[in-house]
């Protein structure tokens, strides 16, 4: 049993640095029920018509933003929404935030690809989060860099180690491409994600089913077998990792909601020590863990963030994964295999999550 006096960090800040959990790539796997077909006769996202119905909303004026002239777009591309705001938050408006976590070992340079992308929302007003995990290999305009998979959008926009611009086109392509406004991002490594679930003590999660992976990717890039048996288990940091990370037990889809089954899990731990002592060691713990994280959040948003956040019932948090309801299969001209996102069936969801109040 752990003493609530123990320092933590913030829920907020807690709830964020656990995306990273599913940060190893997210290879393609066999999409059951899906033909052939069926994927290559669906058209291409995105429509401009479609983003504006999965926004429910017509999109905001278009601006040229980001690394690349808009001119390097294919002729009849879209082009890029309007830059994501960084304004104060006030504390009553729906705030949105792109959790991104990079795919980066010890010693290696922060610029990679973003292998997990996570939406979580908050509506100060009706007291709810929603949560809604990306596939890396959603096939998607990223603006003035044509058709790639999403998780590439960050590299494209981190040229000249610039992180912060990376993530500026990273908001920009998920805004775009789902209609959803986005007011701030955070990027975690996987050593701010140990760091982060170590500190509270570890977790509390219930295994649906036992996990045994021969072939889990070491952080050496080598490979050993990671046993989880099911039933509820307390996770350490390293463990919880490899418990968000692992896809070979089922697929990607698996591994989102595992990952959104920890980060539920470090947030109820949290709120278990107690929230108000936790926020006063926020700075000193923010600053330990400074080097795996990137943000446009302050610490003060943050703290706010953070309070509101503990004060929203568990019941009112809703957490999704754009899974084979939403996506088909699809082959590129050269070969690939990625995502299409099916539209007519992913804009009632959106709605849903990040409009109705």
């Amino acid at each position: 049993m752990y003493k609530r006096n123990r320092p933590i960090l913030p829920t907020w800040l807690t709830l964020a640095l656990s995306v990273a959990f599913v940060l190893s790539g997210v290879s393609v796997s066999a999409f059951m029920f899906l033909t052939a077909d069926a994927a290559l006769n669906h058209p291409l996202n995105p429509l401009e018509q479609a983003a504006q119905q999965a926004a429910g909303t017509a999109l905001p004026p278009l601006v040229q933003v980001g690394p690349a002239p808009l001119a390097t777009l294919p002729p009849g591309q879209p082009t890029p929404t309007l830059f994501p705001t960084t304004e104060p938050w006030e504390g009553n408006d729906r705030v949105t935030i792109l959790l991104m976590g990079i795919d980066r070992r010890p010693g290696e340079p922060f610029i990679s690809r973003t292998d997990t992308m996570m939406l979580i929302s908050m509506d100060p007003v009706a007291k709810t989060i929603s949560m809604l995990s990306v596939p890396r290999d959603l096939y998607v305009v990223i603006p003035g860099r044509g058709r790639d998979r999403i998780n590439t959008a960050f590299v494209y926009g981190s040229v000249g180690n610039n992180p912060a611009a990376g993530a500026a086109l990273a908001m920009q392509t998920v805004q775009y491409n789902l209609g959803v406004p986005i007011n701030h991002y955070v990027l975690v490594d996987f050593q701010a994600v140990i760091q982060a679930i170590d500190t509270i003590g570890g977790i509390d999660v219930d295994v649906p089913f036992t996990i045994d992976d021969p072939n889990y990717p070491t952080m050496d890039y080598g490979i050993e077998r990671l046993f989880i048996p099911a039933g509820r288990q307390h996770l350490d940091g390293t463990t919880a990792l490899k418990y968000a990370r692992t896809r070979h037990p089922d697929n990607d889809f698996g591994r989102a909601s595992r990952q959104q089954q920890v980060i539920l899990a470090v947030r109820a731990k949290v709120l278990s020590l107690g929230l108000g002592q936790l926020l006063l060691q926020a700075p000193a713990l923010y600053q330990q863990l400074g080097e795996g994280i990137r943000t446009d959040l302050s610490l003060e948003q943050m703290l706010r963030l953070a309070q509101t956040a503990g004060e929203i019932p568990s019941e009112n948090i809703r957490n999704e994964v754009l899974d084979t309801n939403y996506v088909v299969d699809y082959q590129t001209d050269a070969g690939a295999r990625v995502l299409i996102l099916v539209n007519e069936k992913a804009a009632p969801l959106i709605q849903e999550l990040f409009y109705q109040e």
